[in-house]
């Protein structure tokens, strides 16, 4: 069974790197109902790759248990096993980074209640949207992402779930011209020791 390594991720411009920077002082609000801000510059966008250079350290200092399933075109293994490189596993969530150079022309960004949403004006941008939810203490509960790359040899569409301290979830559909098109699901749980 193929067992998909992030490692061979396509790593995103240097612009999509400062998406993720400023979207915690989005979230100042989270306990108003209703209220929306508007990032004002690139430092106010919550930073991605900030997020999870943190996410990796922790974890790699954690060294949790994780049941991993990768599915293959229907085909599906599982096992529980130890990450030996969280900075590989994540890689896909840190390379969705927009915050460096942000630019508020190119992105429809709202930010209601505890959940600050980045949707592309454009559908040539690799990031089509992030979605960063926050709980009452403004941690981050919920990311999720949707990826886009369409170029002469293959048309690639991603969508990334991390929900902190619970699981991860990355569904690939990849579509290699002249060849079958693909798809992958990778599902990472954290195991957490019974009391």
């Amino acid at each position: 069974m193929y067992w998909y390594q992030n490692s061979n991720v396509h790593k995103i411009s240097s612009s999509a790197r400062s998406f993720f920077a400023g979207s915690a002082l989005l979230f100042w609000s989270c306990g108003s109902p209703s209220a929306t801000k508007s990032p004002q510059k690139s430092s106010d966008i919550f930073s991605v790759d900030s997020f999870f250079n943190a996410e990796v350290n922790r974890l790699q200092q954690l060294n949790p248990a994780v049941l991993k399933s990768v599915s293959k075109d229907g085909e599906k293994e599982q096992r529980e096993l130890k990450i030996g490189s969280w900075k590989n596993e994540l890689s896909a969530f840190q390379a969705a980074d927009i915050s460096k150079n942000f630019d508020p022309t190119l992105y429809e960004v709202k930010a209601v209640d505890c959940v600050t949403e980045f949707t592309a004006k454009k559908k040539d941008l690799q990031i089509q949207k992030l979605r960063i939810e926050f709980d009452k203490n403004e941690k981050v509960k919920h990311i999720h992402i949707d990826k886009k790359i369409t170029n002469s040899l293959y048309d690639s569409q991603e969508n990334l779930d991390y929900f902190s301290d619970s699981l991860y979830r990355i569904v690939k559909l990849q579509d290699v011209q002249g060849l079958d098109a693909n798809q992958y699901e990778i599902v990472g749980k954290f195991v957490h020791p019974k009391k």
